[in-house]
């Protein structure tokens, strides 16, 4: 049997030193305003850490040790994972459970009573979640409302895939090494929880009564939603496309989306509500 060593390496005895050296630095200042961490860059003020979210102590054996702030280290994990997600402060504000108007039409209110069953029942690693069909009825809102509960409450991060913005870079680099194609694809693969926003939008061309998508394009993402289907992370959708319209398009691809959000999926329609009113 293998013996797997527990001694740390320099480095990380190197990291661990630069810990305690900074926490018991803010531990001797702690009961005055330091003016480097007056405003702390995530906003959480705390007494207890100097905004660093580390706590410097020392036993009654004389050992030191630094371990996460029972008091803020969390919420400072929600600020940081909401701030590298790809959604701007802005449209967090904007887009929440509690600015979703449920009443705006019928299926308004199923995609927030849908949200909401899905937040109730979720685990890590399970199903995603998908708003498919007319434009303008919230999709957008209700898929970021719902990735930032992801984080708030179950202190999971979550990813923002704008597929207008994304997928040319990722098409061109399938064109291009096989290293570095890989690399990208992988970065899009490996995150827990991904939200890809408006599938296909000006992608789709009305071939009699087909949808035809560019094959680079279409292989590309096959690509990214294979991978992420074998691989078992959780992927929310929006489009303006339904399931049944994207197995229309590719059979393999429609069904893996349908997998990846079962039974959490919801067929939208209805006016633009952005030009109602």
């Amino acid at each position: 049997m293998a013996i797997i060593s527990q001694a740390l390496t320099e480095e990380q005895r190197e990291r661990i030193k630069a810990k305690i050296d900074r926490a018991r630095a803010m531990a001797d200042t702690r009961e005055r305003v330091i003016p480097e961490f007056a405003t702390p860059p995530d906003g959480i003020q705390c007494p207890h850490c100097g905004n660093t979210g580390w706590t410097y102590e020392v036993t009654d054996d004389g050992y030191e040790s630094v371990r996460a702030c029972p008091y803020c280290y969390e919420r400072r994990q929600v600020v940081r994972r909401l701030q590298h997600s790809g959604i701007s402060p802005r449209d967090y504000a904007r887009f929440n459970l509690i600015t979703f108007d449920p009443g705006k039409t019928p299926d308004s209110a199923k995609m927030l009573a849908m949200a909401k069953k899905y937040l109730a029942e979720h685990t890590f690693g399970g199903p995603g979640f998908g708003a498919f069909g007319s434009s303008g009825m919230g999709k957008t809102h209700i898929c970021i409302a719902v990735c930032q509960e992801l984080t708030r409450r179950y202190r999971e991060p979550h990813h923002y895939f704008s597929y207008r913005s994304i997928m040319p870079g990722l098409v061109k680099a399938s064109k291009s090494f096989k290293d570095d194609y890989e690399a990208e694809m992988q970065k899009w693969v490996r995150y827990q929880n991904l939200y890809i926003d408006d599938m296909f939008k000006f992608s789709g061309k009305q071939a009699g009564d087909r949808i035809v998508i560019d094959q680079d394009e279409l292989r590309v993402f096959f690509d990214l939603i294979n991978a992420r289907y074998l691989s078992h992370k959780t992927t929310l959708f929006s489009s303006e496309y339904t399931v049944k319209d994207i197995a229309a398009i590719d059979g393999a691809l429609g069904s893996r989306i349908y997998d990846m959000v079962k039974p959490y999926g919801l067929a939208v329609s209805g006016p633009n509500q952005r030009l109602v009113g």
